[in-house]
């Protein structure tokens, strides 16, 4: 798949998945949220949110964050966690696919599928059978790949980021399996 290859992240990946971050922000979100907080969003500020994030699953909570590879360059990654949301958890989906990004030029290329299906495929072999995740309302082509991967909508939520109200969308897989099988 595009030569991609997928590898577990540690905390020495933070100021490589803080550049893709900072990028598929800037590449994605413009239009589609108030420029200031793409803006504010530095490399910086998101390398420490992922060395928290890093330091967090060594000292043993539940996740883990995926590294995704093109001629040894960072171009994407994901990460999953125990469903954070109260909502989706009481509906049973135990899994959280926390963030998925790809670079635009690696996107339409397998990598998305490669990603979701290492997520799948974690929450599985962890004991977790349901999963879910967010994306804006707004991102239209996002919903879309979720919805081709068979994502169903089970959930909406709204959010004040810095006096921005964002909406998003909840999309659901209730069997794990069929996702990581889709993959295959």
């Amino acid at each position: 798949m595009g030569g991609f290859s997928v590898r577990a992240g540690t905390g020495a990946d933070a100021d490589r998945i803080a550049g893709v971050h900072v990028a598929c922000w800037r590449e994605t979100y413009r239009g589609m949220v108030p420029d200031f907080l793409i803006d504010q969003m530095t490399v910086m500020g998101r390398a420490e949110m992922w060395r928290g994030v890093f330091a967090a699953f060594e000292e043993g909570a539940f996740g883990a964050t995926a590294v995704l590879e093109q001629d040894s360059l960072a171009v994407g990654f994901v990460g999953y966690c125990a469903q954070r949301n109260a909502a989706l958890r009481a509906a049973g989906y135990g899994g959280e696919i926390t963030a998925m990004y790809v670079r635009r030029a690696c996107q339409g290329q397998g990598a998305g599928r490669l990603l979701m299906g290492w997520c799948a495929d974690g929450l599985l072999a962890a004991g977790i059978g349901a999963g879910a995740l967010w994306a804006l309302r707004e991102n239209a082509p996002a919903r879309a790949f979720y919805a081709h991967l068979g994502g169903e909508l089970c959930g909406e939520k709204q959010e004040d980021r810095d006096g921005a109200v964002l909406h998003s969308v909840a999309y659901g897989w209730p069997d794990l399996r069929v996702l990581a099988g889709s993959l295959k």
